[in-house]
């Protein structure tokens, strides 16, 4: 555990953006503890693949077309 402390800390101080920092720290973690690199892939997809979490995005996107196509001058 304390692997992924101090990469997640010492990425962030040397200005890492946050998606990387916590993608790079969980897989040196996972391959410190001897877990085969073929099941990191397999863990990051099942970790995305939820209906939740694919639909949050999906609803901003929905969002942000309705509000361009409402305020437009021309309308369909």
């Amino acid at each position: 555990m304390s692997v992924l402390l101090i990469s997640f800390f010492a990425l962030l101080l040397i200005g890492v953006p946050v998606a990387a920092v916590m993608g790079i720290s969980s897989m040196l973690y996972l391959l410190t503890r001897g877990t085969d690199i073929l099941t990191i892939p397999q863990r990051m997809f099942a970790g995305a693949d939820s209906f939740t979490l694919m639909a949050i995005p999906l609803y901003i996107f929905a969002v942000e077309l309705q509000e361009e196509f409402l305020n437009s001058p021309q309308k369909l």
